[in-house]
């Protein structure tokens, strides 16, 4: 991706200017770049540098990943202080920001022994939930049951080529808004 948007920056400085341009792309700056938000945070007082304890890494009990009821997985994520509201209505009302009482505001989905009650298990495949989907509540998927989620399937975003199902592109141009075509996979190629 960084260095597509390279050459694209590239090219389109040739095209500016007459002047060819050098595209210096590494998947190790590439990943840095990823983790721009966790270093503004840390240089803000706001990450500690350890594991496990920070707002993004399972550091807070409504940003992590449980096993429900049923014996499948469920990602709990609502950062935001009205999805946090909706996700702790089965709770009672909770201070998101309040570090010490974290587990006891927790919606544990499997009941275990965090001094939260049980919601529904999430959907999954097919099955429904009463858990409202603004919540910030989803099913942690295999990669078998994510190809076969009915959401990615309407959006056509696998494909298969030569028998293999796989993603297919993450940007497809549209000639048209809200029009996704089938994209049929490259050709095989023979290199001489």
């Amino acid at each position: 991706m960084y260095l597509v948007m390279g050459v694209l920056a590239a090219l389109f400085e040739a095209g500016r200017s007459g002047r060819g341009q050098v595209v210096d792309a590494a998947i190790v700056d590439g990943a840095a770049s990823l983790t721009t938000l966790m270093h503004g945070m840390l240089a803000a007082g706001q990450w500690r540098d350890q594991r496990g304890v920070n707002l993004l890494d399972t550091g807070v009990p409504w940003y992590d990943v449980y096993q429900t009821s049923d014996g499948q997985w469920m990602a709990a994520g609502p950062l935001e202080p009205k999805f946090f509201a909706e996700f702790m209505t089965p709770a009672g009302p909770a201070a998101q920001g309040n570090r010490a009482g974290r587990p006891a505001c927790l919606a544990d989905p499997a009941g275990a022994d965090r001094g939260g009650v049980s919601p529904p298990a999430p959907a999954r495949s097919g099955r429904k939930s009463s858990r409202a989907p603004t919540a910030c509540v989803a099913p942690v998927l295999s990669l078998t049951e994510a190809a076969d989620h009915p959401h990615l399937a309407a959006r056509g975003t696998f494909t298969e080529v030569a028998g293999v199902r796989q993603p297919g592109p993450a940007t497809p141009l549209q000639p048209d808004p809200g029009s996704r075509p089938k994209v049929p996979g490259p050709a095989r190629r023979t290199h001489l």
